[in-house]
C-alpha cells in the first residue's frame, strides 16, 4: 500500500559520500512517498552540529509546509546523526518515522583511529569516536519517534552493537557493507516497510 502523497521523506547521506549514492534508494522509494527529497551536504569540512542546524531548519519549513501531513527520516551513517542532532532543537508536529541504516549511534572504532591523524581536517571523525566521551557518545536519544535502524551484516566501519539506540523500535540486520547497504533492494524494502507499518518485514510477512 501506498503512502500518501501528501508524505515527505527526506534522505541524508553519511561521511564523505555524496547525495548520488542515495540516488539508488531515492529512486526505489519514488512512488511510495509524495515528495522524496535527497537532502546532500558537503559532510567532511564543519561540524555534525553545523549540518544538524540547517537539518532542523528544513524540518521547521515542511513543518509548516500545508501540503505536508507526515514527515519521514532515512539516513546513513552519520546521516543519521546530524538528524539526531537536529531533533534535539526541533521535533516537527507532523514527525512520522525514522529509518537509520548503518549508524553510528554509539560511535566508530575507525573514526577512533583515524581521528588523531586527520581529525583537524575533517572535524566530524572525532565526533564520531567510540569513545565514551565522544559527541556522538553524549547525544540524548530522540524521544516519541518510531525508530527503526538496519545494521549491515558486515559493516567494518561501525560494528552492529554500536548501531543500537535506547530507543529504537526495531532492528535488524541485512546482508552487505556499511556502504553497500544503501543500494541494496532489500533495505529500499524494509525501510519502506517501517515507514508504513512501524515494523520490518520478518519471515514471510
Amino acid at each position: 500500500m501506498s503512502a500518501p502523497s501528501s508524505h515527505a521523506l527526506i534522505l541524508i547521506h553519511g561521511l564523505g559520500a555524496h547525495w548520488l549514492m542515495m540516488s539508488p534508494l531515492a529512486s526505489r522509494l519514488q512512488g511510495q512517498f509524495g515528495q522524496v527529497m535527497n537532502w546532500g551536504y558537503s559532510s567532511l569540512w564543519s561540524r555534525i552540529e553545523f549540518h544538524g542546524r540547517h537539518m532542523a531548519d528544513q524540518l521547521r519549513r515542511l513543518d509548516d509546509d500545508p501540503t505536508i501531513e507526515r514527515i519521514h527520516l532515512v539516513t546513513h551513517s552519520m546521516g543519521g546523526i546530524i538528524a539526531r542532532f537536529a531533533l534535539t532543537s526541533v521535533m516537527p508536529k507532523k514527525m512520522g518515522r525514522m529509518v537509520m541504516l548503518a549508524p553510528p549511534n554509539s560511535g566508530s572504532h575507525m573514526a577512533r583511529w583515524f581521528s588523531p591523524i586527520l581529525g583537524r581536517i575533517f572535524p566530524p571523525l572525532a565526533q564520531l569516536s567510540d569513545e565514551a566521551q565522544s559527541f556522538v557518545a553524549s547525544l540524548p536519544p530522540p524521544a516519541d519517534l518510531e525508530i527503526g535502524i538496519i545494521a549491515a551484516r558486515h559493516d567494518f566501519l561501525v560494528s552492529e552493537p554500536r548501531t543500537h539506540l535506547s530507543s529504537e523500535k526495531e532492528h535488524i540486520i541485512l546482508p552487505g557493507m556499511h556502504s553497500s547497504l544503501v543500494w541494496r533492494k532489500e533495505t529500499a524494502e524494509q525501510v519502506a516497510a517501517f515507514l508504513r507499518s512501524g515494523e520490518f518485514r520478518r519471515g514471510n510477512k
